[in-house]
């Protein structure tokens, strides 16, 4: 019988699968391995096979599809919103760097793998596939396939700027059919510090990718390599991926068999407790016989210290791949562990003493930093409101803005004692703010109806300051949530997210639904229909206005109406 474990957990940027979800959260970042269920990759069997290729190095855009191949892994896996998974199977990408069968691919899409298989250039044949060497905090694998003459892609060489033309190659959304999209770099210096790996920089850029691009290379026109793909914004249309430069070094070691800041696991940064006081790295999946493995720890643990050292106390990997970096694989490392299931601590040393069990955490019914809430109905422990906004009368004290989008599509009114948000045009975030007074700990709660499409989000607002920016709880109809802070002086769009993931109690499609954001000292806390969600911390803003907000995604029209704002202490 399979188990599923079902509970919320802080992702930096989104929350799902890593590499399986591509929802409508405002910045959520997904890696784009993509999970199959099932897997039927016979169905590339009336794709003809081609002649064996002459194996050397790929010098033009067409001849790339030879040089790339689709990796299809199965294991188990535990997934922060899905639970436990036996006999999981998902799908990525690969590309050959010389013609014996050497390849590059992300180590989100090789860990955890039981079994990997390999379709190259349309051949209804699977190859095996040995992994040689895997880098967790540079989400990067070198892989060994079956066979050799294979042509192969060479790392470019030049200075990647901004408008440079690239292709993203790979086989998206698990399909057989090889996929080619076309765009540019538009940013060579994003922020590379996300809740699964940890990179000095990484390359935004505008080629489609979707689940299943992972591992694929992004080509420039003569079939060179700029970077691997790994990541996708899908609400925001953006696509990231590990530069070669960086790469390079990494590979050349992967190949020669040493792993690089790795303990054989794929890990997620992720912040639990009723009040996000335990940061620590969400296991998803373990290799056999790696450190972790060796040492007790499995898919669905948690580890919360290394070294003495709390790690992911910002939402990333950061802190847990600098003491990576700083330690050779073998090294003894200490390391204190969640393990959710049972509730117990265990602490241990790796390479050295198994983990045991040293305690109790007292935290089996509580609310995670982020994932898919556990049900558990809670009050908001709030005083009775102090104001209640029925929307009965304008008022000049609500004013309104975008942060996105065309104003020529946005309608913001008061009607028969609701307040509405008509958005015809994609991908507008249009915000309301309550300018009559400064708040600084404050709860709002507030009943929403949506009346259009089923493609959109709505957002409260707390300490609200045009100048520095604010917090912000975000429901989407597709059943995710955001908590994010908006700082306006950053060059991403300013949205950084604090915590992520999915809800079984938001009510999707045309539905009423209730939200209640609590903004107290430095503790944000998330209720959904009456279900407390999630509970994050940020001493960034002490005070501030109120507000609310809705947005559009791909579908229109969206017609969200708020019928009632409660403002109260928390």
């Amino acid at each position: 019988m399979k188990r599923k474990l079902i509970i919320p957990v802080l992702i930096l940027m989104l929350a799902a699968l890593a590499c399986n979800l591509t929802g409508n959260s405002k910045t959520t970042d997904v890696p784009d391995k993509a999970t199959v269920e099932p897997v039927n990759t016979q169905v590339v069997e009336n794709t003809p096979v081609n002649a064996a290729p002459t194996s050397g190095a790929v010098d033009n855009i067409d001849d790339v599809e030879k040089a790339v191949f689709q990796i299809i892994g199965t294991g188990t896996i535990n997934d922060v919103d899905e639970g436990e998974m036996l006999n999981a199977q998902w799908g990525g990408s690969g590309f050959f760097i010389d013609s014996s069968g050497i390849g590059v691919t992300n180590n989100h899409v090789v860990a955890g793998a039981a079994l990997l298989k390999a379709y190259v250039n349309g051949e209804t044949t699977p190859r095996s596939i040995r992994v040689l060497g895997t880098s967790e905090c540079a989400d990067l694998a070198v892989v060994k396939v079956e066979g050799d003459n294979f042509p192969y892609l060479e790392w470019y060489d030049g200075t990647v700027k901004t408008g440079l033309d690239v292709y993203a190659a790979g086989f998206p959304l698990v399909e057989p059919q090889y996929n080619l999209t076309k765009g540019i770099v538009s940013k060579t210096n994003a922020d590379g510090e996300t809740y699964w790996s940890s990179l000095p920089y990484i390359y935004g850029h505008d080629a489609k990718i979707n689940g299943g691009n992972s591992g694929g290379p992004l080509v420039t026109t003569d079939g060179k390599v700029v970077g691997i793909n790994y990541m996708s914004r899908a609400s925001v249309d953006q696509q990231f991926a590990i530069p070669a430069q960086l790469a390079k070094p990494i590979v050349l070691k992967l190949q020669g068999r040493q792993n690089v800041a790795s303990l054989g696991m794929s890990g997620k940064a992720i912040v639990f407790g009723p009040n996000g006081e335990y940061p620590g790295i969400w296991v998803e999946s373990t290799t056999t016989g790696g450190v972790v493995d060796k040492a007790g720890i499995e898919p669905g643990d948690i580890i919360h210290e290394v070294e003495d050292i709390l790690v992911a106390m910002d939402g990333t990997m950061r802190e847990y791949c600098e003491i990576l970096r700083s330690h050779e694989e073998s090294d003894p490392l200490k390391v204190v562990v969640y393990r959710y299931g049972t509730d117990e601590i265990l602490k241990g040393t790796l390479n050295s003493e198994p983990i045991e069990v040293t305690g109790y955490a007292g935290l089996s019914n509580a609310s995670t930093g982020g994932g898919t809430d556990n049900g558990t109905q809670t009050s908001t422990d709030s005083s009775e409101p102090f104001r209640v906004e029925e929307f009965d009368n304008y008022s000049d004290w609500w004013t309104w803005f975008l942060t996105n989008g065309d104003p020529d599509y946005t309608d913001i009114y008061f009607d028969q004692g609701r307040m509405k948000f008509d958005l015809t045009d994609t991908n507008i975030y249009a915000y309301l703010v309550y300018g009559e007074y400064i708040y600084d700990d404050v709860y709002l709660h507030a009943l929403v109806e949506n009346r259009g499409k089923n493609s959109n989000s709505v957002s409260l607002l707390c300490r609200y300051d045009e100048n520095k920016g604010w917090y912000e709880a975000n429901i989407g109809s597709d059943g995710l949530y955001d908590i994010l802070r908006f700082d306006g002086t950053l060059d991403n769009g300013g949205y950084q997210m604090l915590a992520s993931g999915g809800s079984n109690n938001i009510r999707t499609g045309k539905e009423y639904n209730e939200y209640t954001l609590s903004c107290k000292g430095n503790t944000l806390t998330l209720w959904i229909n009456g279900v407390q969600t999630n509970s994050v911390r940020d001493n960034s803003f002490k005070e501030g206005l109120i507000g609310i907000s809705a947005s559009s995604y791909n579908v229109v029209p969206i017609n969200v109406e708020f019928e009632s704002l409660e403002i109260g202490v928390p």
